[in-house]
């Protein structure tokens, strides 16, 4: 990082040994500090006014607020959290969560569910307001939201807290994972069997139950 001192100074002293018909475009670039390094957050409490890269005390507080820099695993370029293409997006593990991770993988891949669940109507779609942040309510918004990440999402991985948080299982406790299963797949069943669609109302049993029989011979 350049010093905060003198900066400004020092990119002009050129101009006492130079001639103005040898200026050359590095005596232009220092003069102007076109190539000078940018200045890490960390290191300068204030803005360097003498260097234009520096960014810092110029105000981002109002819009950072007091962040903790571990929430950002402390990335310094943001385009590794973004993902390559033809990858899948993942699925923060919050906690021994990853029961619910799973199921949501293998749910998100059933093509059939996914479409069917982008058909779930929304009764509070008229009430929302685009300017302001989309907030999932009922279980269906929950997975449309979600899936909808899961496909188009530019990001390595995506938090699945707002499902985990409504489905009251962010007690950071494992569960049995084929019970959560049985209980969540009841409880969408019960939410679509409310659609008016009705290849919505029997989403659950054609994709998901099945019939067996006992033979005595």
């Amino acid at each position: 990082m350049a010093p905060r001192v003198k900066l400004e100074k020092a990119a002009w002293l050129w101009v006492e040994t130079v001639k103005p018909e040898d200026i050359k475009q590095e005596h232009i670039e220092l003069a102007y500090r076109i190539n000078i390094p940018t200045c890490k957050r960390g290191i300068c409490r204030r803005n360097c006014k003498g260097n234009p890269n520096c960014l810092v005390g110029i105000g981002e507080q109002v819009w950072l607020g007091e962040i903790d820099e571990n929430t950002f695993h402390n990335i310094d370029d943001p385009n590794s959290e973004r993902r390559e293409k033809n990858i899948f997006v993942g699925l923060t593990n919050l906690g021994a969560t990853c029961y619910v991770n799973t199921f949501l993988q293998v749910w998100f891949h059933n093509l059939e569910l996914r479409r069917s669940l982008y058909l779930c109507q929304n009764s509070r779609a008229q009430e929302h307001n685009i300017d302001s942040d989309y907030e999932p309510q009922s279980i269906c918004e929950h997975l449309q939201y979600l899936f909808a990440l899961l496909q188009n999402s530019n990001r390595k991985y995506i938090d699945p807290s707002g499902l985990v948080k409504a489905l009251g299982l962010d007690t950071g406790q494992q569960q049995d994972a084929q019970e959560f299963s049985n209980l969540f797949l009841s409880l969408l069943e019960e939410t679509l069997s409310k659609e008016k669609n009705p290849n919505l109302q029997n989403l659950i049993q054609q994709q998901f139950c099945g019939q067996f029989f006992y033979v005595t011979m």
